[in-house]
């Protein structure tokens, strides 16, 4: 697949685009993984994705210029953009303690009886991203889900593969196993095959038309 820079049309880069065998594939490899991962403490977690917010202000200039490259969105816009990851981050790092505590909904000493919502990690998500904004977009799905336990498999929009596998880059220069954050790249087609796949849960940004499609795919299950 070629990334071409849609403002004047040069061609950036030419990635390899997943096949169903690729899909299915990095499917296995994640719900492998996942449960590692989920046996990971949450702070151990929490460090990681303080790094990767580390990473994110370290390497802002480069990755905004990537994000204006094949975008094609103002640098001003986009280096905004990975600005305004950073309060997202400490967000969700503020929540996910909270978030996944056990909570008593009836506790009876008497009758020693106690009952209790507890949470697990969904396991695999599917996280469809959208190509105009991707850091935004993208985090509000794979940073509460890798915090939580499960494994993702990113689909970035083929508008903004170069920041796809930018954001894998640094995940896994945190530790995050490279199996519980995988990339899928491609279009529509690769999207499709991502919702065939046993996975978990699916987040998807994007048009109606694509949304529809997505729902009703996902409603037999």
């Amino acid at each position: 697949m070629v990334v071409i820079n849609p403002a004047t049309g040069e061609i950036l880069r030419e990635v390899a685009e997943a096949d169903r065998a690729a899909v299915a594939a990095a499917c296995r490899r994640a719900r492998a993984a996942q449960p590692a991962w989920a046996a990971t403490p949450l702070a151990a977690r929490a460090d990681a994705i303080r790094r990767f917010r580390a990473l994110a202000v370290e390497r802002a200039e480069p990755l905004a210029r990537t994000l204006t490259l094949e975008v094609g969105k103002p640098i001003t816009q986009a280096r905004r953009e990975l600005a305004g990851l950073l309060p997202r981050i400490d967000f969700f790092l503020a929540a996910v303690e909270g978030a996944l505590a056990d909570e008593v909904v009836l506790a009876s000493p008497a009758d020693g009886l106690e009952e209790r919502i507890a949470r697990e990690p969904l396991g695999l998500v599917a996280n469809i991203s959208a190509w105009n904004y991707p850091w935004y977009v993208g985090a509000n799905v794979f940073l509460p889900a890798l915090l939580t336990g499960n494994a993702v498999l990113y689909k970035p929009s083929e508008f903004a593969t170069l920041t796809g596998l930018a954001i894998a880059e640094l995940l896994h220069e945190t530790g995050i196993p490279a199996d519980v954050f995988q990339v899928l790249v491609g279009g529509g087609r690769v999207g499709a095959m991502l919702l065939d796949e046993p996975v978990d849960a699916v987040c998807f940004t994007g048009s109606h038309a694509t949304g529809v499609k997505v729902a009703a795919a996902m409603a037999p299950r």
